[in-house]
């Protein structure tokens, strides 16, 4: 199949997916964007996206840095093409399709000032990842939502839909992380680097991922990811719009991300300097802005994780299910610094855990979340399940777990 008839076959299955929640999604996302960004007031965001949408399919790629992308600007112009005729939607949709986050976070994010507490209260959702856990390769989550992101979530979510559930893959966790005012890439040009990557070199040697992705760095993120390659070797990223910072395990191969913070040096650095640019945008000072204090909780959180996932993976034999669970759940001391948010505000809320063994005969999740949002409570004291995996029998030991209150085994229909 050629570029062209890629383009339009994937313009069309995206019209069906995407046609009738489209329109609405616009208009929520532009009063969202006005919201955060209140100097937009005024200005016509539908042919804002528009004309940046033009602008990244004119922008070509430096070829010889980037000889993956040849030929990919029939595929976008078929696929742009093929949308706007299957779903009936004008060029403005289709632009905001295929181009309004780009816009957001790369242009809109790096020239105008966020106000944030006009959006949401924190989220920092966490990751962590053991590939020599006691059982086998182990992980924990903690997700934190805004509470009218719950309301929407909880009712939908089922136990079985954990988006890292499964040891061959690269991709072992993800938190939302980026950066005031931040800087724009040079070339905005449509580019999703994971199609585009050698996927057999970087699923045999992560050091492959690592060194395509820093070189396609300003066309992904921002986002803190843990990825592994097949021998299970990780790496904890950090990635701004440009800029990307590597963390490599410190113990026996574990490592951990949580969200809206960085821990390189040089990265963290750049986020200081880009607030400082933010403050003087909205007259404010270290004492009285809230990204810079904000920024401080969340560093000293994500300095907490790591130490916790050391702690964690030094056990001797590796740690256990609940070892995991317990990284994500730590509430022993004071916000920011906590890893668990649960409960500590009326906005925001750690609203689901998880930890898994996700490899070998053990294969099993213990979860718990928040179900009743009128009183919500915290989630560290809502009843924790035990999901066995296919074909995994019960042990005697899960059994005594279960039968000493710690857990319930979760229905059938889980």
């Amino acid at each position: 199949m050629n570029q062209r008839e890629s383009g339009r076959q994937r313009g069309r299955e995206a019209a069906a997916d995407r046609a009738k929640e489209l329109p609405a999604e616009m208009t929520e996302q532009f009063a969202y964007a006005r919201t955060l960004f209140p100097s937009l007031e005024g200005e016509d965001l539908g042919a804002m996206v528009r004309d940046y949408d033009r602008e990244r399919l004119a922008c070509e790629p430096d070829y010889a840095k980037f000889p993956e992308m040849r030929g990919l600007i029939d595929r976008h112009v078929a696929e742009r093409e093929a949308f706007r005729q299957a779903s009936g939607l004008d060029e403005t949709a289709t632009a905001f399709q295929y181009s309004w986050s780009f816009l957001l976070w790369r242009r809109i994010n790096a020239n105008h000032p966020a106000y944030w507490n006009r959006i949401l209260a924190e989220q920092q959702c966490t990751n962590v990842f053991f590939p020599a856990g006691k059982d086998g390769v182990t992980m924990s989550d903690n997700r934190d939502l805004a509470m009218d992101e719950t309301r929407g979530a909880i009712p939908s979510w089922r136990p079985t839909a954990f988006p890292w559930s499964n040891p061959n893959q690269w991709l072992q966790g993800a938190a939302s992380s980026a950066i005031v005012m931040d800087e724009e890439p040079e070339c905005s040009f449509p580019c999703d680097p994971d199609e585009l990557i050698p996927e057999e070199e970087a699923w045999e040697d992560i050091e492959v991922r690592m060194a395509f992705m820093d070189r396609y760095r300003e066309f992904w993120g921002p986002t803190n990811q843990i990825w592994t390659d097949k021998h299970l070797n990780a790496v904890a990223v950090d990635k701004s719009n440009c800029r990307v910072a590597y963390r490599r395990p410190e113990v026996n191969g574990a490592v951990c991300v949580t969200a809206c913070s960085y821990l390189d040096p040089e990265l963290h650095a750049f986020k200081q300097e880009r607030m400082r640019l933010l403050m003087k945008a909205k007259g404010e000072t270290e004492d009285t802005c809230p990204d810079w204090s904000y920024d401080l909780g969340s560093r000293s959180r994500y300095q907490r994780l790591c130490k916790l996932t050391n702690a964690a993976a030094a056990i001797p034999d590796g740690p256990s299910i609940w070892d995991a669970l317990d990284v994500v759940a730590d509430e022993a001391v004071p916000y920011p610094e906590r890893i668990c948010l649960s409960g500590q505000d009326n906005v925001t809320w750690s609203s689901l855990q998880h930890a898994g063994v996700t490899s070998g005969p053990k294969r099993r999740w213990l979860f718990r979340m928040l179900d009743d949002l009128d009183n919500p409570g915290t989630v560290t004291e809502k009843p924790l399940q035990l999901m066995l995996g296919k074909d995994v029998e019960m042990q005697p030991e899960w059994q005594a777990d279960i039968d000493a209150g710690r857990c319930t085994l979760a229905s059938p229909e889980a």
